[in-house]
């Protein structure tokens, strides 16, 4: 892999700018096809919900976090996000917070990462839907105008 290749990936992982700066990157500097960019892009946006998964568990297994979390917990939040509405919720949330974010807010409310893992995946997919169609029409765009 070249360092581009490599510039790439570290955009996609990215927690501010993620996919809004690695699907244009891929296919208007790279020269990526289409298909791979929109198959790579939603599963490196998806790193960042592993690594603040992991990262939590690890700080679950310390006395002074569950104390800090557990004084500040509230039930009201917990229920809410375990009911069949946070599907839609989680879906809205992810592309406009981040994935990591909302990763972390759900852990907070104790919802694992196996209840939101398909609707940050499927939102992080009409993102990258989304940033390729613009990256494809924006500048057709501006060449038949200029033309």
């Amino acid at each position: 892999m070249s360092v581009l290749d490599w510039t790439y990936v570290f955009l996609g992982v990215e927690p501010l700018g993620g996919i809004l700066a690695s699907v244009p990157f891929g296919l208007l500097v790279l020269q990526y096809p289409v298909w791979l960019v929109l198959v790579t892009s939603p599963l490196l946006a998806y790193v960042q919900v592993v690594v603040v998964d992991v990262a939590w568990t690890g700080l679950e297994r310390m006395a002074w976090w569950r104390g800090f979390l557990d004084r500040r917990r509230s039930p009201r939040v917990e229920r809410l996000l375990a009911g069949r509405g946070a599907f839609w919720s989680t879906f809205a949330a992810a592309p406009l917070v981040g994935p990591w974010a909302v990763m972390a807010f759900m852990r907070y409310a104790r919802v694992p990462q196996r209840r939101v893992a398909l609707p940050i995946l499927l939102s992080m997919t009409a993102v990258s839907l989304v940033t390729t169609a613009l990256c494809l029409l924006v500048p057709a765009l501006f060449a038949t105008a200029a033309s």
